[in-house]
């Protein structure tokens, strides 16, 4: 049986609430936490040194499954395949509600936020199938006015520093709002010193020219393998799904690779295209699941074109 505002809710209740304070926070949290300990169900806190010591001077420790924030949300496709690990293991044990409380990343703790925006949207189908309360806090004092009105159009449900819990008028269906989100067509950065430009590759071409830069930088065979990987799958994609030319570039910064695949097709018609797990997926996805999980910095743009772009190794400062 579910308890609280999720009660009778089948599946995900996604939940965001925004705060202006230390204080308000703990008034809005520490309840959601307190009340599952409660309840006997399983509590997962996912957040930053400061809100999770928060949370432990407000309601300690005992029943709660701590998890560093930094480290569970470091990327949004691991992220969501960790997620749905601990979920499904908590459901083989008998819950029939978990309760989860994270401190998703955004351009206010300086991380960017196409990929996270798309993490929001997509694990409303993405962590479906399990009896999850979510609620994802947002400090009104630093994150940008644009993610807030992002936040609001992914949270089906709000609640708010006086204990209610409320339908959310301001969210959308994702899939159509992702569309013609202006993520979708904001051109990516061209890089300064491209260290290959490739017309038309093969996938096999793409990959000898990428061990190249790979031993360059020197970054380690598993590093290779998984940037060969994601590489050979954009092309693939491309060619398979997209319409030429296609243009492989690459280039190289510190010990980290940063690979764009272009074609002049319109991309994935699933703006959660490789976010949504495969066997979830409504159309294919393997692939580009594939490189959400193997690489930092997913992006894509349907500027002029479909674009995906991803690292492996260290990130570029800019």
């Amino acid at each position: 049986m579910r308890s609280g505002a999720a009660a009778g809710h089948p599946g995900y209740f996604h939940e965001t609430a925004f705060y202006g304070s230390d204080d308000e926070f703990v008034d809005i949290v520490a309840p959601f936490v307190r009340d599952g300990i409660a309840a006997g169900e399983p509590t997962v806190v996912a957040c930053g040194p400061v809100n999770a010591g928060l949370l432990e001077r407000a309601v300690g420790r005992t029943g709660i499954r701590f998890l560093p924030g930094a480290g569970q949300y470091a990327q949004p496709g691991p992220t969501i395949r960790s997620y749905r690990t601990i979920f499904a293991d908590f459901v083989a044990q008998g819950a029939e509600q978990i309760r989860v409380i994270g401190d998703v990343p955004h351009p206010g703790v300086g991380v960017g936020w196409h990929g996270w925006l798309r993490y929001e949207a997509a694990v409303n189908e993405a962590d479906a199938e399990f009896p999850i309360w979510g609620m994802c806090p947002y400090d009104t004092r630093i994150t940008p006015p644009a993610v807030l009105a992002d936040v609001a159009a992914t949270h089906p449900h709000l609640a708010d520093a006086h204990g209610g819990h409320h339908h959310n008028d301001d969210h959308r269906e994702c899939r159509g709002w992702l569309a013609t989100h202006p993520s979708r067509v904001e051109p990516l950065e061209p890089p300064a010193h491209p260290a290959i430009v490739l017309t038309d590759p093969t996938p096999r071409e793409a990959r000898h020219a990428l061990t190249s830069i790979a031993t360059t930088v020197g970054l380690g065979q598993v590093a290779t393998n998984d940037l060969l990987t994601a590489t050979s799958e954009t092309v693939t994609n491309a060619q398979v799904h997209g319409r030429g030319p296609v243009i492989v570039t690459a280039w190289h910064h510190g010990d980290g690779v940063t690979t764009r695949v272009t074609d002049t097709g319109h991309g994935p018609a699933d703006p959660l295209a490789g976010l949504v797990p495969p066997d979830l997926a409504r159309i294919g996805g393997q692939g580009l699941w594939l490189v959400h999980q193997l690489c930092r910095d997913v992006r894509s743009s349907c500027s002029d074109g479909y674009a995906i772009q991803f690292t492996v190794g260290t990130s570029p400062a800019s």
